[in-house]
């Protein structure tokens, strides 16, 4: 995503340059999608995000769907955090000579490990789908393998592999670019993204930034999240025609699958058009436009993942439920404990109410409990 952008000197595009320092309307089409929709996407995906860490992480979900779950809810939020750091503050500050001291000074500096947190993050972002798709694809159309290879055990394991894979196939990018000083006007300090010698090397250019990244992180990952998901239809159809499903367990795990396979068929359109930048056959214009909007898809993917949970997830929802059934009845009892319990004029003694709020009459404290009257 980010290594498709050079902000600070130009924006490339196979032999051609087209985004000078005085691009103002590329600056702008960034500032409409990168400054203005990207923040209110990641505000709704954060806020989302936060609200299924906490479901997530209650103990009656427990199930080796739910540990890949939890680690893509934590990648996503990493993506959209980093989405607002490498996106977001650029194409607000591109806008403004006044906001200097980021784009000048900051930006080159994170610039690096940025783009090597992202990429990361995308890689086992983009895997971790595909493995709950197969553990669920092993759960709903070979069951009777399903104890044996779903389970925790296993679940932690391909979670290890996929992460160490991921961070040790980014790690080249640390390499292909720094930071030189430039001298800014006015002799303020200045710092420019540069791209060194290893990161000018056909291997990295071409084999490892395009190919390599595209069959990685798109090809292989769509192919085999659509097949996967073909399979997985076509079974809970024949279930229902079959009419399985009407126990409790049969019922949950149909309906993991349905929500997972929402997840993957928008997982599958907000990465597409990701897909399509990697290939130098659109004009400059269009390009920018295109990168405009897979980045802002892409930052879309990893904030709607709660309204899918929320609208068709009928476990989460419930459990989604009950934690704010217990967040307002705390809050509640929490008022009634702050205003002290004043009624008709009498102040009421804290340690001696019933578990709703009420005065216990039974409890031998209550003997002593002191009523001091108003007057």
């Amino acid at each position: 995503m980010m290594d498709e952008v050079n902000f600070k000197v130009n924006l490339s595009y196979g032999n051609n340059e087209y985004l000078q320092d005085d691009g103002t309307k590329a600056r702008q089409l960034m500032f409409i999608f990168w400054g203005i929709m990207i923040p209110i996407i990641s505000g709704i995906g954060i806020i989302g995000n936060i609200l299924t860490i906490i479901v997530l992480w209650r103990r009656e979900m427990q199930s080796t769907t739910i540990y890949f779950l939890r680690t893509l809810v934590i990648t996503d939020t990493g993506i959209i955090i980093g989405a607002c750091i490498g996106l977001t503050t650029v194409a607000i500050t591109q806008l403004n000579p006044n906001m200097w001291l980021y784009t000048d000074v900051i930006y080159p500096k994170i610039y690096t490990p940025t783009n090597f947190i992202v990429m990361s993050l995308q890689m086992i972002n983009v895997w971790v789908t595909v493995a709950v798709s197969v553990e669920r694809f092993i759960a709903i159309c070979i069951p009777f393998y399903a104890v044996k290879i779903c389970n925790k055990r296993n679940a932690f394991i391909t979670l290890l592999i996929i992460v160490w894979v991921s961070i040790a196939y980014n790690i080249p990018r640390c390499f292909a670019t720094t930071f030189h000083e430039c001298g800014g006007p006015d002799m303020r300090e200045c710092f420019t993204i540069v791209t060194t010698t290893f990161g000018k090397e056909y291997f990295f250019t071409k084999v490892y930034s395009v190919w390599m990244y595209m069959v990685l992180i798109y090809i292989v990952p769509l192919l085999a999240l659509g097949v996967l998901n073909t399979l997985l239809v076509v079974e809970l159809m024949k279930m229902r025609k079959r009419r399985i499903g009407t126990s409790i367990q049969d019922d949950n795990e149909a309906n993991m699958a349905l929500v997972l396979i929402i997840i993957v068929l928008v997982f599958i359109i907000c990465q597409t058009p990701g897909l399509v930048a990697q290939f130098e056959f659109l004009e400059p214009d269009v390009f920018l436009n295109w990168l405009c909007i897979s980045n802002t898809l892409f930052v879309l993917n990893s904030s709607v993942n709660f309204l899918i949970y929320t609208a068709v997830g009928r476990r989460f929802r419930k459990v989604l439920l009950r934690v704010f059934r217990v967040f307002v009845k705390s809050h509640v009892l929490s008022d009634v404990s702050k205003s002290s319990l004043i009624k008709n004029g009498n102040t009421i003694n804290m340690n001696h109410l019933n578990d709703k709020g009420e005065p216990d009459d039974n409890s031998e404290n209550n003997e002593r409990c002191r009523l001091t009257a108003t007057r």
